[in-house]
């Protein structure tokens, strides 16, 4: 009998030892579940700090993407600039053929990788004044897309790359329509800078009634 009690007893005890087991493996649980669902302050502040980092480089680059790309080049001490979508590149003078009975703008032909080209005077064009400058270290000529070909133009220096917004652009000012109006765009004032928009499909066009050489 007393062996039958003991036995009894020893089997009461085991669910006393699982509950308690149970009961720690709870509270052990519980502070790491909490933990998990709640983030501490700081951390909380940087994703915020991330997110608003995030959005204002979004900010930058959609305000970027308005923005047009203008190619900056100075004629007779007038900065003049056109969408930099039409250069194709920009090479040093080279010897320019001449051809004749062509319009007096046009300078000649050159030879670019088997590529006949011809180049334009664009102050003559322009009827711009050849400003007297005897350092041409920094004329360029500008090879640009043209009705599916390729023309140069000569200017006296590249002055270098500017990005726009469209709604600055303003009408060309009567003192500039005086001079060939019909081969502008308009202006544009940026950082102290009066840019003068060409229109270079106008200023390309061919004039059959231009008395050729």
């Amino acid at each position: 009998m007393s062996d039958l009690s003991a036995n009894k007893g020893s089997n009461k005890k085991k669910p006393r030892n699982n509950a308690s087991r149970k009961a720690k493996i709870e509270s052990l649980n519980k502070p790491q579940e909490d933990e998990a669902l709640s983030l501490p302050e700081t951390e909380a502040e940087e994703m915020q700090i991330e997110d608003i980092a995030d959005e204002m480089t979004a900010a930058v680059s959609v305000a970027d993407e308005e923005k047009i790309e203008l190619l900056a080049f100075k004629l007779s001490n007038e900065e003049y600039v056109l969408d930099i979508n039409r250069i194709k590149e920009i090479i040093r003078p080279v010897e320019i053929t001449k051809v004749p009975r062509v319009p007096l703008y046009i300078k000649g032909i050159i030879s670019l990788r088997g590529v006949i080209v011809p180049v334009y005077n664009l102050k003559k064009r322009l009827g711009l004044p050849e400003a007297d400058a005897s350092d041409d270290s920094q004329r360029r000529i500008l090879i640009v897309n043209f009705d599916e070909e390729f023309v140069g133009i000569i200017v006296d220096a590249v002055t270098g790359v500017v990005k726009i917004n469209e709604d600055v652009i303003e009408p060309t000012p009567q003192i500039i329509k005086g001079v060939d109006a019909e081969y502008l765009k308009g202006v544009a004032r940026t950082n102290n800078r009066l840019l003068i928009l060409l229109n270079i499909d106008r200023v390309l066009k061919m004039d059959t009634d231009i008395k050729a050489t």
